[in-house]
């Protein structure tokens, strides 16, 4: 008999289609799916916020002409945006080894999407 079993802790693919997904890849860059995107506004920028105590990281809506606003870039043949945040990963000491899918993605009242790095799951197949 069996003992050692491994559980999958991830859905099957399209099954969460309609809720908020953001992930992180080794590569520092967020990706947003539309409801991520929409929940923000639909903005062209966001300043991106860091809570080092509890490793919570922020997302807020802001004008792109501001020196410290994040552009959101279509991603390549998709309706998904793209943060490159490499500036702001290196400066927080935020790494990850592989792309992991943030968990629970909520907004706050002040219009912040939190992401949690205690609530990730990892998807992607890390360094190759």
């Amino acid at each position: 008999m069996i003992k050692h079993w491994t559980k999958f802790e991830g859905c099957p693919y399209g099954a969460e289609r309609d809720q908020a997904r953001v992930t992180l890849n080794r590569k520092k860059v967020f990706l947003l799916n539309p409801p991520a995107y929409n929940a923000l506004g639909d903005p062209a920028a966001v300043e991106m916020l860091f809570d080092e105590a509890r490793k919570v990281i922020g997302l807020k809506p802001t004008d792109p002409q501001r020196r410290n606003a994040f552009r959101l870039k279509p991603k390549k043949g998709g309706r998904f945006k793209v943060i490159t945040a490499s500036a702001f990963c290196t400066h927080f000491g935020i790494h990850v080894e592989r792309t992991v899918l943030f968990e629970h993605v909520n907004m706050d009242s002040e219009g912040v999407l939190m992401l949690d790095m205690a609530k990730t799951i990892n998807v992607g197949r890390g360094s190759r």
